[in-house]
């Protein structure tokens, strides 16, 4: 009953990854390892059949979408190398130097004292310093990036310049590359900190909540006092004097109160000379939750397609390359063979296996998120804990196991569940339960929402989208001399940079 040109069921296996339409005669299909197939309806019928045409036969084998014989080794390959980030160890470790904070804003999920607060009792201390570098540099990544953090980092500046020079010291004995990195919201940052930041390569970001009356009525400091004025004045300043030093991207934090603000956000960005944005929707922690700020995350999606809606359409009629930092993350995904840094959008999360969190007392934290629930998340303490005892503990993994997407029918059956990336730590915040709902979770219907509104566009016209890219014309260039057969998923370079 074989007919010439087809292949059928017993040459292949189906490597089971649900559709979901896109457009009207289209169907997205990903394997576990991120590789994308967008068929038409027609083709898509034929996985569901017991033959299919040698052409889309070809297609389907090359990009895993189906197991053979000629595949199945490349197919486990293909996994590992997508699991990359997954078990070569921490490479992001996020330093406290200091719970004390000039602001108090209303959606801090830092539980942040004031700057009268005891230095000793509140900022991290030398040995506890010299104990954090020495926790980190024993995990296994050849590659550690220190990200200091508060409260206020700077407030702790002493600290800060004994890490650095500690952990160059400490690392002559082992040999990894050392990256840092700083979180602060420059109102105190002085002239000697950036100079010492750009003599060390040290990079600094920071938040920018948008224009004057958005960003006071979040940013504030303990008297209510709005930060816009300052921190204006010192971003302009230090963008002159430091230029580099500082991220191109600013954090924006979006609840109820600025979310139908976000068009006229994005103009003021831009305004300022930026082309990148980070939007962050309120996370049910901290000050937020003692200032009972709410956000319903359909309310959130709502405006925040629209924004991606607004940067796409300014893409296609200015042909400039404004984009927004997760879906620059969801673009590396489609464009790459690895799943990408990012710790928060992948699958499973990367909670310890990716990142830990160093509270400013050496508490050890599986993620940021985790520090206003210490009694619920604490791992121990560098002073008497060390990785390789906590490696041995299935606790220490107990987050990251419940982002894993297949541990839930309703996960095995979403077409994007390779892209997707739950946090269970902001389910516990949010229901007192770490276990992320299927189609409920916040994270997992921002995940929905996005790569649908991702896939819609490649559909329809990829080009405004794909400028979203860092570096758009190399990776396209890249990407047709590639074109040979690999299925043409090429790494892209810096694409979820802030």
């Amino acid at each position: 009953m074989r007919v010439a040109g087809l292949r059928y069921r017993d040459e292949w296996l189906p490597n089971l990854f649900p559709s979901r339409k896109v457009g009207e005669n289209h169907h997205v299909r990903l394997s576990r390892v991120g590789s994308m197939q967008i068929l038409t309806a027609q083709e898509n019928a034929q996985l569901d059949e017991v033959f299919m045409e040698e052409a889309l036969f070809r297609r389907l084998e090359r990009s895993g979408h189906i197991i053979t014989s000629e595949n199945a080794v490349q197919v486990m390959a293909d996994l590992k190398a997508w699991h990359t980030h997954t078990f070569k160890g921490p490479s992001l470790h996020i330093v406290v130097l200091s719970r004390r904070c000039n602001l108090n804003c209303t959606y801090c999920h830092m539980n942040p004292v004031a700057v009268s607060e005891d230095v000793k009792r509140f900022d991290m201390q030398p040995e506890t310093l010299a104990a954090v570098i020495r926790f980190a540099l024993s995990t296994p990544s050849n590659v550690i990036t220190f990200e200091f953090q508060g409260g206020e980092p700077f407030l702790n500046f002493e600290g800060m310049r004994y890490f650095v020079e500690e952990a160059r010291r400490q690392n002559q004995a082992v040999g990894k590359a050392l990256r840092f990195s700083v979180v602060s919201n420059l109102m105190l940052v002085k002239d000697e900190h950036l100079e010492y930041c750009r003599a060390q390569g040290i990079t600094v970001s920071y938040t920018l909540n948008g224009p004057q009356d958005v960003h006071d009525r979040y940013r504030v400091s303990r008297s209510g006092a709005g930060s816009f004025k300052v921190v204006m004045q010192r971003l302009k300043y230090f963008q002159e004097k430091f230029p580099g030093v500082l991220s191109s991207s600013p954090l924006c934090v979006v609840d109820a109160d600025n979310a139908g603000d976000l068009l006229r956000t994005i103009d003021f960005y831009h305004a300022q000379g930026f082309k990148g944005v980070a939007i962050l929707k309120l996370k049910h922690l901290g000050n937020a939750v003692k200032d009972g700020l709410q956000f319903d995350i359909n309310v959130f999606l709502k405006h925040y397609i629209e924004a991606l809606d607004y940067l796409y359409e300014k893409n296609r009629r200015e042909n400039e390359n404004y984009s927004e930092r997760l879906v620059r993350v969801i673009l590396a995904k489609i464009l790459g063979k690895i799943d990408v840094g990012y710790m928060d959008w992948r699958n499973p999360g990367g909670d310890f296996s990716g990142a830990i969190t160093y509270d400013y007392d050496g508490e050890i934290l599986p993620s940021d998120e985790a520090r206003s629930q210490r009694e619920a998340f604490a791992l121990g303490n560098v002073h008497t804990v060390t990785y390789d005892e906590l490696i041995r503990r299935r606790d220490t993994f107990r987050s990251m196991n419940l982002s894993l997407r297949d541990r839930d029918a309703e996960c095995r059956e979403c077409a994007f569940n390779p892209y997707c990336g739950v946090l269970p730590v902001l389910d516990h915040a949010r229901t007192g339960d770490p276990t992320p709902r299927p189609f409920e979770s916040e994270e997992c219907l921002q995940t929905l929402a996005m790569v649908d509104w991702v896939m819609r566009k490649l559909v329809e016209d990829p080009i405004p989208l794909l400028r979203m890219v860092p570096k758009m014309d190399e990776v396209l260039s890249d990407m047709l001399q590639s074109m040979d057969g690999s299925g043409g998923k090429e790494a892209v370079p810096d694409a979820t940079a802030t």
